[in-house]
């Protein structure tokens, strides 16, 4: 059958081919006919998006990107294993720097990218800082633009037994999975699992209400992975139901979950329309009318009726008059809006302050069939996964938006066999991830060591990612209360930093970053005793004088300019030593002129 693109492709490229003869000696025209060649000749099956450029990338133009350390947030527990890290800052800045350090070195890959959901909250995706909204033309190509690089940088970093996890919802779906076929390859695709963690579901849909979302698994290479392949995890995808639901009635297994808001934004004044009374009457609900809904709430004035109010009670004073209110009699709000709550009031049974969920037949299909055995791809957790309450529990006074279970993360972190591993997070958001690693390692033994990559917009990093991380390390909150006996693991916090490629003396501004590098590649703590760095003669012959002072030494960094003694060439052979590698700016010195 004949390509019919092909052959006018063709046509087009002959003409042009007539237009550069004739234009030899234009070299506009020339260039010009250039770039539409290229444009014909461009990718004509897959995914096309316009490229946008991100301000990290425009800085790295003139600067290099390098981390620095800061020391007054490292945690050491145990010198003889390996240091987490939390790098702080653009992930970009952070998945560049780690191609020189852990490239072809990471086993397994986790993220929560932003959902581009086009709303206009701090939590959806931002480009250049930005808030993407669902007007935007180009809220999609921002959004590939924004993921295929970090996509590109992350296969880099995967062994060829390399897995990579992508959580995400509808929004993206179908392009994150076309963007993970043009970068990994189809032949590495795993699965597009579908993660049920609500079977209540988002009531914010016409049509389908949304009760989950899918994770993406592609492999670097898939041949190597299935020689390794998923472990069998027994009930790795599910609870039981006695265990879900802890009442039962003659209807079934049930729990009971509040119907009134509790936490952050709980205030009627927060959420206006979530707020109304809820008639009972012989233990029959019902609803005030549409109408008298309307007029609790002046939205021009943005003020309540409270006088109107007064008269709905009076009206149905015959009623059970139920309000949201406080122990202090202050009004709350309800968790669900004036609509939905009429329609739970014919599928759940509501009552006073909560809502009485019933098991439902089809859910007790679904655990039977998916409660054990190999993963399948349909993931199963809880009905009521709850990340917010996993994050309180660490950190009661987080905000985090949104948090992952931490059920849910050990359970796709014990699906891969590998117990002796670097994890890589580079969406790390609350610090979920980490806690998964290190209390599945705690759990089974493992020696799993964790890369978390999150900016510290709205304070995320300082609220939520460190003080999440440092209680489960040190088994202290920030408030100095008890959350548990600890980890026995380090910690180190990086923060992304540039150095202008106009410095004087570039090579000598790069060295002092040296060890940052030398940490992360190594996951050791350069602190002078059990590991050290020497960067010039005087600090070799420093060290050698008090050699009998470091009895726990157990390597030495050693910069290539640096030439050593026969004494200390002998004394210091007996640790492990190495030389410090070119290729941690190796690249960017040779592009300026320089050298070490």
């Amino acid at each position: 059958m004949a390509n019919l693109s092909k052959q006018k492709r063709e046509r087009m490229i002959e003409f042009l081919e007539q237009l550069k003869e004739n234009n030899k000696t234009n070299d506009d025209v020339l260039i010009a006919i250039g770039e539409i060649e290229n444009e014909i000749n461009s990718k004509k099956y897959g995914l096309v998006w316009e490229r946008h450029d991100e301000e990290v990338e425009i800085k790295m133009a003139d600067n290099v990107p390098v981390f620095t350390e800061d020391p007054s947030r490292e945690i050491i527990k145990n010198s003889n294993k390996k240091c987490n890290f939390i790098l702080e800052g653009d992930n970009l800045h952070s998945l560049y720097l780690l191609q020189k350090t852990h490239k072809g070195a990471i086993d397994f890959i986790y993220i929560d990218p932003p959902y581009n959901m086009g709303k206009k909250s701090n939590d959806d995706f931002k480009y250049n800082d930005n808030i993407v909204s669902g007007e935007d033309f180009f809220r999609h190509s921002k959004w590939l633009s924004f993921m295929e690089r970090r996509l590109n940088l992350a296969k880099n970093l995967m062994s060829k037994e390399g897995i990579i996890f992508i959580s995400i919802d509808e929004n993206e779906l179908a392009n994150l999975t076309l963007l993970c076929n043009q970068i990994f390859g189809e032949q590495n695709y795993i699965s597009s699992c579908f993660v049920l963690d609500n079977l209540k579901g988002k009531a914010n849909d016409n049509f389908v209400t949304s009760v989950g979302s899918r994770l993406l698994i592609y492999a670097k290479n898939k041949q190597f992975s299935d020689a390794i392949g998923f472990n069998e995890i027994e009930n790795v995808f599910g609870n039981k139901i006695e265990n879900t639901y802890k009442q039962e009635d003659e209807l079934g297994f049930y729990n009971l979950i509040t119907f009134k808001k509790t936490g952050q934004s709980k205030y009627r004044e927060d959420r206006p329309f979530m707020f109304y009374p809820i008639l009972e009457k012989s233990g029959v609900l019902y609803s005030i009318s549409d109408e008298e809904f309307s007029k609790l709430y002046d939205k021009d004035a943005k003020k309540f009726n409270d006088e109107f109010l007064k008269s709905l009670k009076a009206k149905y004073k015959d009623y059970n008059f139920i309000l949201p209110l406080d122990s202090n009699g202050d009004y709350l709000r309800w968790t669900s809006g004036f609509q939905t709550f009429v329609k739970k009031m014919n599928s759940d049974i509501v009552y006073d302050g909560g809502v009485k969920q019933k098991n439902r037949p089809e859910a007790n299909e679904m655990l039977q069939e998916y409660v054990s055995g190999t993963p399948k791809s349909f993931m199963y957790k809880s009905l009521y996964a709850n990340g917010t309450g996993d994050l309180k529990k660490v950190l009661p006074d987080s905000n985090f938006p949104f948090p992952k279970p931490v059920e849910l993360m050990k359970d796709i972190i014990k699906l891969y066999p590998k117990k002796d591993m670097t994890v890589l997070d580079f969406f790390g958001g609350s610090g979920t991830t980490a806690q998964a690693v290190l209390e599945v390692n705690q759990e089974d033994g493992g020696n799993r060591n964790i890369i978390i990559c999150t900016n510290n917009e709205n304070g995320i990093c300082d609220n939520d990612t460190y003080p999440r991380i440092a209680t489960i390390i040190t088994g202290k909150r920030p408030d100095k209360s008890k959350y548990s006996n600890g980890v026995e693991t380090n910690l180190k916090l990086y923060l992304t930093d540039f150095v202008s490629k106009d410095e004087e003396y570039l090579a000598d501004s790069l060295l002092e970053h040296v060890k940052e590098m030398i940490q992360l590649e190594h996951g050791v703590n350069v602190d002078g005793n059990n590991y050290v760095l020497i960067l010039s003669e005087e600090e070799a012959d420093e060290l050698e004088k008090h050699w009998k002072e470091h009895s726990s030494i157990k390597g030495i960094y050693l910069s290539r300019n640096v030439l050593l003694s026969t004494s200390q060439t002998e004394l210091f052979s007996k640790v492990e030593m190495q030389i410090i590698p070119d290729y941690y700016f190796d690249f960017e010195l040779k592009e300026l002129g320089e050298t070490w």
